[in-house]
């Protein structure tokens, strides 16, 4: 008896474990087991839309659903490796490689329902597409200028500013600063530093970080919430000082400049204008909404299936405004490396593959196109984290 009572035990937990397995995603990943589990849960500052009612829809960024637990089923140590010519480390490279674009292949293709908020009208391209370089570049992604109406006689147009997003860069080499929680013990920081631009997004910090992801900052890329909620303090913290910024805001998809100013998603205007005001001499420039949706256009050109219809990512409309200005782009930690550790970002807790995958930004259809244009070696892309795109080798687009 007292045996039955064991195999029926012992039955009931492989059931569970089962079940358990079936519910998750083979991409949970195992946490080092020295470390502490999760500690307090952040937010994210550019999430989905969870509408609770319609007018609420473009204000409210909901949380994606956070993992519960710090044991994950995906075990990256039988991936990573340190000498790329060696059979096994080539081999561990191939199976991560796979198990990742296989994963982002099975994200682009799921159902989703994006409703109608960005009123996003898309054909397919009447010629044939170019390649993805050339065809990201012809989307022109670029900053507002005071010399185009309704900036000529608007009031905006008098607080843009009249120097060059990139000043007199020209055929540099430029680093894209992903803010993925993989970056943690990277030691990066001076691969990164030795760019001559930097790229950043957000509110991600360098102080305390400075090994990993290096100290040097050229450029911020910030979406309007952060120019506008009081959490990211705009107006007072030193780090949107002394670097030039870029913030975003996408408007509808065939949206006239005149009625993205008079119904922009967060109303980054008044926080734009203060800056500027106590710091006239900022290089505070504001990304042209048609361009996020022209970068849209571009990636969905390029995919072939039905994107979300929701605006890019920060990185990806960075990307489109260093394509002119770069003989090369890398681009870090923005597909998954073998350092994937299950964090939003480097400088919280917030445990979400989401943000790695993709949640509410077309973000699985970004990263696959940002590998096509890659040119670095696989162990580069995954095992170190760094993608290639290089402009410098291009036939003329």
């Amino acid at each position: 008896m007292r045996v039955l009572i064991e195999l029926l035990i012992i039955a009931i937990l492989s059931f569970n474990v089962v079940q358990a397995r079936e519910r998750r995603s083979v991409f949970y990943v195992k946490h080092n087991s020295t470390e502490k589990s999760q500690k307090s849960v952040s937010s994210s500052d550019e999430k989905p839309t969870l509408w609770l009612k319609d007018h609420d829809a473009p204000r409210i960024r909901p949380h994606f659903s956070l993992t519960k637990t710090s044991n994950f089923l995906f075990d990256l140590n039988r991936y990573r490796c340190s000498e790329p010519v060696t059979p096994d480390c080539i081999n561990r490279t191939v199976l991560f490689r796979a198990k990742i674009i296989g994963e982002l292949r099975k994200r682009l293709k799921e159902p989703f329902t994006d409703g109608d908020h960005y009123q996003v009208r898309y054909g397919r391209p009447l010629e044939p597409v170019a390649s993805p370089v050339c065809r990201m570049m012809r989307a022109n992604v670029r900053v507002l200028s005071w010399k185009e109406p309704p900036f000529t006689w608007n009031e905006i147009g008098s607080y843009l500013p009249t120097s060059p997003l990139f000043g007199d860069v020209t055929n540099g080499s430029c680093v894209i600063v992903a803010s993925a929680g993989s970056l943690k013990r990277s030691q990066l920081g001076s691969f990164i530093d030795e760019h001559d631009i930097v790229m950043r997004f957000n509110h991600a910090p360098t102080e305390g970080y400075e090994a990993d992801v290096g100290s040097k900052t050229t450029i911020r890329v910030v979406n309007s919430q952060v120019v506008t909620k009081p959490e990211y303090q705009l107006l007072t913290t030193p780090l949107f000082r002394n670097v030039t910024i870029a913030a975003w805001d996408p408007g509808k998809f065939d949206q006239t400049l005149a009625e993205w100013l008079a119904t922009p998603d967060f109303n980054l205007f008044d926080n734009f204008k203060k800056f500027r005001s106590s710091h006239p001499q900022s290089n505070f420039h504001i990304i042209d909404p048609r361009s996020i949706w022209r970068a849209w256009t571009a990636l969905q050109d390029l995919t072939d299936v039905p994107i979300r219809k929701n605006p890019p990512t920060s990185g990806f409309i960075g990307l489109g405004l260093l394509l002119p200005v770069c003989r090369y782009i890398d681009v870090v930690e923005y597909i998954p490396s073998t350092r994937m550790n299950g964090l939003c970002h480097y400088y919280d807790d917030e445990l979400n593959l989401g943000c790695t995958f993709g949640a509410w930004h077309p973000l699985a259809a970004e990263k696959l196109l940002v590998f096509r244009m890659n040119s670095a070696d696989d162990y580069s892309v995954f095992q170190q984290g760094t993608v290639r795109i290089r402009t410098d080798q291009l036939e003329r687009c």
